[in-house]
């Protein structure tokens, strides 16, 4: 997989690891037009996953966007579920 990973122009590899409880690769990775950090943890679980997050330091110590998460993931009119995660394990 390495090998495949340093193909890849547009990335430098920064920095890989073996995760022996996960029986896993880690391999953190950088673009190298946008400095976007990409990290990838490979192995042999059938299961695919995938997360995007962003860095949003708050202002002060309000806790106004711990509000907003969890206003956001109340639900709303048109789409009335109170906690999405509760319902997401619910799936079969």
């Amino acid at each position: 997989m390495i090998e495949a990973l340093r193909g890849l122009p547009a990335y430098e590899i920064i920095e890989t690891s073996k995760v022996k409880e996960l029986r896993s690769l880690s391999v953190l990775m950088r673009h190298k037009k946008t400095g976007a950090k990409l990290f990838l943890l490979s192995n042999d679980d059938e299961n695919k996953v995938f997360y995007i997050g962003f860095k949003t330091p708050p202002k002060d110590s309000t806790g106004v966007a711990h509000i907003l998460e969890h206003s956001v993931l109340c639900g709303s009119e048109k789409f009335p579920v109170k906690d999405p995660f509760v319902e997401l394990v619910k799936a079969p």
